[in-house]
């Protein structure tokens, strides 16, 4: 990032909340374990360090069940009720229950090729992690990558919030929305979240530095990080530069703004190479997710009809959504004054939050299922952490009563009005 866009002041905020939140996922302890993607993704990372598809297998699998048993041991500890032998032993009752039932098979959820495809087409972040995995081992490796993109995310938010004109300050309070929304919780996790929050987290501040007149430097941030999104999951970047296009579009046409013309026809393009590298490459489609979540990873044949399939789940799952926010509303009426604060004060913001908030939603209807929702729509939350530093900066700049307690009234006369300062 150049000084000039994130000055020294800045730094060093931003560093300190860095190291405070660092310190306290190495002491307090965190909720970081292994998914069943972590341990593909360390397998394809051994495989890039040189280890074969076998040895890459046990060595995933070891880690991936270490992970887990220290989960049981974790949920032990807190069982009243718990079994003989203590935490300790039935974490180990679990590691070696795992190993046991994997030991042998090609890969912990099913070894069809289809499924294997929509992980082999996606390189980008077990590239990104070969080298700590290379490094320190796959779970100490792994953990200390979600911490490098759990930090790195809430740094670039604070460069986006400065490079957009705001307050250090309120650029710092956006850095510490980040690490305490789910944004910080699923980069912090061995998975690609991360690595694409903070390539949408970039596109978004190449697109701000375009409409500030950095149009070289910000085109070139927003192209990279779009095309390292593409490799670590082009389906989300293709859906991203698409809805950026139309967003860019419409606000073109409320305000006449050639910067917004621009960045629709510079995402419009980007689009349209995304779609033809997927064809290409003969990436899986759409069409190849939908049939493993309608047969259970390819256990079950093929359904004919996965597009009908998926409306009738989207409508059962956002029927579930809205009745969990008339519930609790917290996510829902954040994202809401957060967007009208964005499309009122933020000028490309505004549209650009707009864009990602329905990224993180189309990301939820192509898979609606209640257990991934929270991971697969994080992005929905990028909005309410720029919104929150934009009301932090609306807080800093109202203006404060003059000493003298003279409260002057804005009207068409101009009037001034004295506070009494006697009792009637």
């Amino acid at each position: 990032m150049p000084r000039s866009v994130l000055p020294g002041r800045t730094w060093l905020l931003a560093l300190l909340v860095s190291a405070v939140y660092v310190l306290a996922q190495l002491t307090a302890g965190t909720s970081w374990t292994l998914f069943p993607d972590s341990y593909r993704y360390a397998r394809a990372a051994e495989q890039y360090l040189g280890a074969d598809r076998g040895e890459a297998h046990r060595t995933a699998l070891s880690a991936f069940c270490a992970s887990r048993a220290d989960q049981v041991a974790g949920s032990e500890k807190l069982d009243p009720l718990a079994g003989e032998g203590g935490p300790r032993a039935a974490g180990a009752a679990s590691e070696a229950a795992c190993l046991k039932r994997w030991a042998d098979a090609p890969d912990i959820t099913t070894g069809d090729p289809r499924y294997q495809s929509i992980f082999s087409s996606r390189p980008g972040y077990p590239l990104l992690a070969a080298p700590f995995v290379g490094a320190l081992g796959v779970l100490d490796g792994m953990r200390a990558l979600g911490l490098l993109m759990a930090v790195g995310g809430s740094l670039t938010v604070c460069g986006l919030l400065r490079g957009a004109g705001l307050s250090p300050a309120a650029a710092v309070v956006g850095q510490i929305a980040f690490l305490a929304s789910p944004l910080g919780r699923w980069s912090l996790q061995a998975l690609s979240e991360g690595l694409v929050t903070a390539c949408v987290l970039g596109a978004v501040w190449g697109g701000v530095l375009m409409a500030r007149d950095r149009r070289t430097v910000g085109a070139a941030l927003f192209i990279g990080s779009l095309a390292v999104c593409t490799v670590t999951r082009y389906s989300t970047a293709l859906v991203l530069v698409a809805l950026i296009a139309v967003t860019m579009f419409v606000s073109w046409l409320l305000r006449r703004s050639r910067t917004d013309l621009l960045l629709a026809g510079v995402t419009t393009g980007c689009a349209g190479a995304v779609a033809l590298v997927m064809k290409l490459l003969g990436l899986p489609s759409s069409e190849v997710t939908l049939q493993d979540t309608f047969t259970r990873h390819f256990r079950a044949p093929e359904v004919p009809d996965p597009w009908a399939r998926l409306v009738d789940l989207d409508l059962k799952y956002w029927s579930h959504w809205i009745g969990e926010q008339a519930v609790m509303p917290f996510f829902l009426v954040a994202t809401v004054l957060s967007l009208w604060v964005l499309l009122r004060r933020g000028g490309v913001l505004g549209p650009l939050a707009c864009a990602v908030t329905l990224t993180g939603a189309a990301q939820i209807a192509a898979h609606p299922l209640v257990q991934e929702a929270d991971r697969l729509g994080v992005l929905m939350w990028i909005p309410v952490t720029l919104g929150i530093a934009l009301v932090t900066q609306a807080v800093r700049d109202f203006p404060s009563l003059p000493n003298d307690r003279t409260v002057r009234v804005p009207s068409s006369t101009v009037e001034t009005y004295r506070a009494d300062t006697t009792d009637s």
